[in-house]
């Protein structure tokens, strides 16, 4: 095999890799997209502003990310834990108290 062909060979591999990287990364975008409108609307049913739909929006919606993750999409890639979290978990040190300063003396006699 010539120098030429093994350099083409390889573009060829970087650019099915590449494709493969682009695919992975719009299939992401999808997934994550789907999930910000399922919160809209679960937030919208959760503070009474609901609509008659909205069951059947959220059921297509869970419809699409699962067909995205049966696709092979990790569709929780990067999602926090907890979506709350509080001072109390943080293993931070507190701060440091406040500067107190000494009261004023009182001016001198002449």
């Amino acid at each position: 095999m010539s120098f030429l062909d093994t350099a083409k060979q390889k573009m060829a591999t970087w650019g099915q890799q590449a494709k493969a990287k682009v695919d992975d990364l719009k299939d992401t975008r999808a997934a994550n997209g789907l999930l910000a409108d399922l919160g809209r609307v679960v937030y919208r049913q959760r503070t009474e502003r609901g609509t008659g739909n909205d069951e059947a929006t959220i059921d297509a919606i869970v419809a699409e990310v699962r067909s995205l993750e049966q696709a092979g999409t990790d569709v929780l890639a990067g999602a926090p834990a907890s979506a709350v979290t509080t001072a109390a978990s943080s293993d931070a040190p507190p701060p440091p108290p406040p500067m107190v300063l000494p009261p004023p003396r009182a001016p001198l006699a002449d």
